[in-house]
C-alpha cells in the first residue's frame, strides 16, 4: 500500500466521457510519486453495462469501490477515507482532468511540510451570501410583489446564516490533498442536498475553516509547483484568473470560465476575486 490513495469519483448520471477525459489525462501526465488509484463507481447498478469503463481502465493499476448514488461527492471521500489506510488522500470529482507532469509530487511536496493541512488546486475569496446581496440588488421589486420581497428577505437571512461574506476564503473541493488525520477531524455532517455540500465546501464551518481552526494553513498549488497561501491566492493564475495558465487540476467550472464570453468571464472573475 502507497501512502497516497488517488480517489476519483465516477458517476454513472455524467456518462462515460468524463471518465474517459480524467484516465486520458491521467495517463498523459505522469504523477511523479507512486500511489494507489482507487475508482469509486458511484450509482451504478446491475442494469449497467461496466464493460465500456473497464476497457478503459484494462491498462491502468487501479482499485474500485462502488456505492450509492446519495450524499453527494463528500461522502464518497469520507468512506474511501474510512476504508483505507492510506495516509494521504487526493480527491478528484467527476469531471477532473490533470494538466501537467509531476501533478500528484507537487501537491504532495506541500501538504507533507509542517504546518500545512490542505492542499488544492483552486480555491476562491467567493461567498454565497455576498453573491445573493449582489442579485437582489440588481432586481427592482414593483409594490405588487410584497410577497417576492419577503422571500427574499427569508433566503438572504439563510444565507447569511450559512456563509460569510466576501472574501470568504476556501479550497474547492473538485481536487484537493489533505491527510487521513486531518480529515478525521472534521465535521461534515449530514449532506444530502446540494446547499450542504457548498457549506461543506464554503460555508461557515467549511473544510477549509476547520482546516484553519487546526493553526495550519491551507495552500493553492499551481502548475509551477508553487504553494499560495491564502492572501496570495488571487495572484496564482488558477481558477478564474487570466486564461488559468497555472492551473494544475481542471474541472466542469474551470472549463466554463474558459469558454464564457468578454463580458461572462470578467463577471465570473470578480465574484471570485474581488470585492
Amino acid at each position: 500500500m502507497a501512502d497516497i490513495c488517488v480517489v476519483h469519483l465516477v458517476r454513472a448520471k455524467n456518462g462515460i466521457e468524463p471518465f474517459s477525459n480524467f484516465l486520458e489525462s491521467y495517463e498523459k501526465y505522469r504523477s511523479g510519486i507512486d500511489h494507489d488509484l482507487l475508482i469509486v463507481f458511484k450509482g451504478f447498478h446491475r442494469k449497467h453495462n461496466l464493460s465500456e469503463y473497464n476497457q478503459l481502465l484494462r491498462h491502468v493499476s487501479h482499485k474500485t469501490l462502488y456505492i450509492h448514488d446519495y450524499g453527494l461527492d463528500i461522502r464518497a471521500y469520507y468512506l474511501t477515507a474510512k476504508i483505507n489506510d492510506n495516509k494521504y488522500f487526493c480527491f478528484l470529482n467527476s469531471f477532473s482532468t490533470v494538466l501537467d507532469h509531476e501533478w500528484l509530487l507537487k501537491l504532495y511536496s506541500h501538504i507533507t511540510k509542517q504546518g500545512i493541512g490542505l492542499v488544492g488546486a483552486t480555491g476562491s475569496y467567493e461567498s454565497a451570501y455576498t453573491n445573493l446581496l449582489i442579485k437582489q440588488k440588481s432586481i427592482r421589486l414593483s409594490k405588487t410583489q410584497i410577497m417576492r420581497r419577503f422571500g427574499h428577505l427569508l433566503v438572504k437571512t439563510k444565507y447569511k446564516h450559512y456563509f460569510d461574506p466576501f472574501p470568504n476564503y476556501h479550497i474547492r473541493t473538485n481536487g484537493f490533498m489533505i491527510s487521513r488525520d486531518v480529515m478525521s477531524k472534521i465535521h461534515r455532517g449530514i449532506i444530502l442536498s446540494k446547499m450542504d455540500a457548498y457549506r461543506f465546501e464554503s460555508g461557515k464551518q467549511s473544510l477549509t475553516k476547520q482546516v484553519l481552526q487546526m493553526n495550519l494553513n491551507v495552500l493553492i498549488v499551481g502548475k509551477n509547483g508553487e504553494g499560495y497561501k491564502k492572501r496570495d491566492w488571487y495572484r496564482s493564475g488558477t481558477f478564474r484568473q487570466g486564461e488559468q495558465n497555472n492551473l494544475l487540476i481542471a474541472d466542469n467550472q474551470t472549463n466554463a470560465y474558459l469558454q464564457a464570453g468578454p463580458e461572462l468571464k470578467c463577471l465570473l472573475s470578480h465574484l471570485a476575486w474581488e470585492e
